[in-house]
């Protein structure tokens, strides 16, 4: 589990190395590395009779300094100073980060990140276990903030069925991994939920039991909401920095990724014609990638216009866009359900919704969540852009947006990082929960 501090992160465990079973990609692979990590298991035991400091609370995250763990430790320092945050950098770079925002830090791997990780009393994940060293937090009271709710099936929920047509040591690794990740989410002692469709997805996803989940929203939601913690991590004014005018409408585009197939098979070109249906409107389109996503696939599907500006995933915090944002359009991505705690509208593009339903699966049909009115073509969406400023409250954006938060149903009540660190800090002191059969 631990690595040197110079490695490159890899991919979280869980969902994506089930969906590799399912696909019947790399499966060799992923059992060598479900193997391995059960060989931890002595030394997690081990770590389980450390003594542990009950105010140093350890955070990591596999893909950088970011999102809700970066939000919580901040609200730590600036707010709990009695409360030591600890970061677990993966990267210098991401290290460097956390000591410009006043995070405690060490590189995973070192004596020093071995030693925290023992005496902590509080870890932290959030895309999987490998945030952290698992094996050296066993002691600790865990803590899952996962990273958005789920819309795309995820975790045991994933159809391993599928992997019955592969061949036998496809259909055995994905038993295996299945059995070891439902031990692995057995330990975990608070799932924290942003409202009751994650707590109800959760539930069957981690095979976990209802008292471990709890709906006290997500940190995001703070930043989103540009709180002093949307000012911790972007003190800068944004709209001026990324030249819109204060009039713009900034209409913001996350689409999410496509693990399965690629970017190449779905994304449509988009035509400086296409752009004419926004002449007479403020519409800014400002396109934000995802981490996976294939940056030279989007930069030959989109057109050079001053209507159109195009972002990668690193370039600015994703959270502070959605609060700059007058408007967002997505696909299947988790990021409509944090973006609904703004009443702001929202609008579907999804050319490619049947393919992508059949192969990654979702937990609902597509026109659950969108009664039809999702978009499969540019001209289609452009129209619905530009109706959408002259209608208003009236338009299609804002009834999407009511349905969203009637399915989602955050908890959007305001402070979420005080709300978590105080359930964390009330908790009843407990024994380990067993995990229960699968």
């Amino acid at each position: 589990m631990a690595r040197s501090p110079a490695h490159d992160p890899q991919p979280a465990e869980g969902s994506g190395t089930m969906i590799a079973l399912v696909r019947g990609r790399s499966s060799r692979a992923v059992l060598r590395n479900t193997v391995r990590n059960l060989a931890e298991v002595p030394r997690f035991a081990r770590s389980r009779l450390a003594r542990r400091d009950p105010n140093l609370w350890v955070f990591g995250n596999l893909h950088g300094f970011r999102d809700s763990p970066r939000y919580l430790a901040e609200h730590l320092v600036h707010q709990r100073p009695e409360l030591r945050a600890h970061w677990i950098a993966h990267t210098r770079g991401e290290a460097k980060a956390a000591r410009a925002a006043g995070v405690d830090v060490s590189l995973i791997g070192s004596p020093e990140a071995k030693k925290v990780q023992r005496r902590a009393g509080v870890a932290f994940f959030t895309h999987g276990f490998r945030d952290l060293d698992l094996a050296l937090v066993g002691g600790a009271y865990l803590v899952y903030l996962w990273h958005g709710v789920p819309f795309k099936r995820v975790g045991l929920d994933l159809n391993v069925a599928q992997a019955r047509r592969r061949p036998l040591p496809v259909r055995v690794a994905a038993r295996i991994v299945r059995w070891a990740s439902f031990r692995a989410y057995g330990l975990v002692h608070l799932y924290v939920a942003s409202g009751e469709l994650d707590r109800e997805r959760f539930l069957t996803a981690f095979g976990t039991r209802p008292e471990r989940v709890k709906p006290l929203g997500s940190p995001r939601f703070d930043v989103i909401r540009g709180t002093e913690a949307y000012r911790w991590v972007m003190p800068r004014d944004l709209r001026s920095e990324l030249g819109y005018a204060a009039d713009d409408r900034i209409v913001l585009w996350v689409p999410t990724h496509r693990r399965e197939y690629g970017d190449d098979a779905w994304l449509p070109p988009l035509r400086a014609d296409d752009l004419a249906a926004l002449e007479r409107s403020r519409v800014q389109l400002l396109v934000k990638t995802h981490p996976r996503a294939d940056w030279d696939v989007y930069r030959k599907r989109l057109p050079d216009h001053p209507r159109v500006r195009l972002l990668k995933e690193s370039d600015v915090d994703v959270n502070c866009l959605l609060n700059l944002a007058d408007a967002l359009v997505t696909d299947y991505s988790s990021v409509v359900f944090d973006y609904a705690v703004l009443a702001r509208p929202v609008h579907f593009f999804a050319p490619d919704v049947e393919r992508y339903s059949a192969d990654r699966g979702l937990y609902d049909p597509y026109d659950t969540l969108t009664k039809g009115m999702h978009h499969t073509t540019w001209p289609q969406l452009l129209e619905a852009l530009a109706k959408g400023e002259r209608e208003g409250a009236g338009g299609e954006g804002m009834l999407l947006w009511r349905r969203v938060a009637d399915y989602v149903r955050n908890n959007a009540d305001p402070g979420t990082c005080r709300r978590i660190a105080d359930a964390v800090v009330n908790r009843r002191p407990a024994r380990r929960p067993r995990p229960e059969r699968a």
